[in-house]
């Protein structure tokens, strides 16, 4: 199978591979089972008292999976939500993973998930997303300081804090040159803009380059997050990448934006898979989310 799609791919681009590519497809249609399976959950015990209601990142599996995929170990993610998709992006296991979704779901405390060997870590979420981006910041001045060659990846979704947050954390991050990316998803249901548009266009007179890329365009973004992570490990400093959501007209409608839409389109046309293989991804996780159930 390997052999034939390589030969499919004759033409493929040196700087994302073929293989690369299949990669990125298939944790992102992992992401989406797993979303879709808490999406679930919740829906079928809607309105039970105590429990946490967990954010979906539907549409937001391009700007997750594009940015991670490459973190390697002693790198640290600071998530937006107090979710679980990207534990399953940073290796959990999946027994662990479900049985945290139940736990936060339930109102219970969560504990960790058990990870496969060395490993990307998360950071302790908490509900403030100031105080989030501060903590992230604190991390990656530890890097900074002990010499580590190791990143902080800071996932925080626009309007979620304002221009005057923003201005003191990225002017600190520029002046002292720390080792973090920051990724700002696009705005769920409920987050105020506080004028923040086009935050990308603003970031350079606080001393950090920010970098506006379609939200849905995965590849686009993995190229991006590449070159922020080579600057960023080189002792540059931190980059902001602004994950822009573009609502598509046309027939296409609401999937015309949808990412795993988006990739599937590139790949066929690029010749990199075939349907079927597409259809399949994301079928182990869907197995053994059943299998969990049982």
């Amino acid at each position: 199978m390997e052999g034939w799609l390589s030969e499919m791919g004759m033409h493929e681009n040196p700087l994302v591979p073929n293989a690369k590519l299949r990669q990125m497809y298939g944790a992102m249609a992992e992401a989406r089972v797993l979303d879709e399976h808490v999406a679930g959950l919740q829906k079928r015990v809607k309105g039970s008292k105590g429990r946490r209601r967990l954010d979906s990142i539907r549409g937001q599996e391009a700007c997750r999976v594009s940015t991670a995929i490459d973190l390697g170990p002693g790198d640290l993610v600071s998530d937006s939500q107090a979710g679980v998709v990207m534990d399953l992006l940073a290796g959990a296991k999946v027994n662990s993973l479900l049985k945290r979704v139940g736990e936060l779901h339930s109102g219970k405390k969560a504990k960790g998930v058990k990870l496969d060997g060395a490993s990307v870590r998360l950071l302790p979420w908490i509900d403030d997303a100031g105080e989030r981006l501060r903590m992230a910041m604190g991390a990656a001045l530890s890097f900074k300081i002990l010499g580590r060659a190791n990143v902080v990846v800071a996932y925080v979704r626009h309007g979620e804090v304002g221009r005057g947050v923003w201005r003191k954390v990225l002017e600190l991050a520029g002046k002292l040159e720390l080792p973090v990316i920051f990724v700002v998803l696009p705005a769920g249901k409920g987050d105020r803009r506080d004028g923040m548009v086009n935050l990308s266009a603003k970031t350079a007179r606080w001393g950090v380059p920010g970098i506006p890329v379609d939200a849905g365009d995965a590849v686009a973004l993995y190229r991006v997050a590449q070159e922020s992570l080579g600057r960023t490990r080189g002792g540059d400093g931190p980059v902001l990448i602004e994950c822009v959501a573009h609502r598509m007209g046309g027939s296409g409608g609401a999937a015309s934006g949808d990412p795993l839409v988006q990739m599937r389109e590139f790949l066929l046309g690029r010749k990199v898979c075939t349907k079927t293989w597409l259809e399949r991804a994301g079928d182990g996780l869907r197995r053994r989310i059943t299998a969990g159930r049982q």
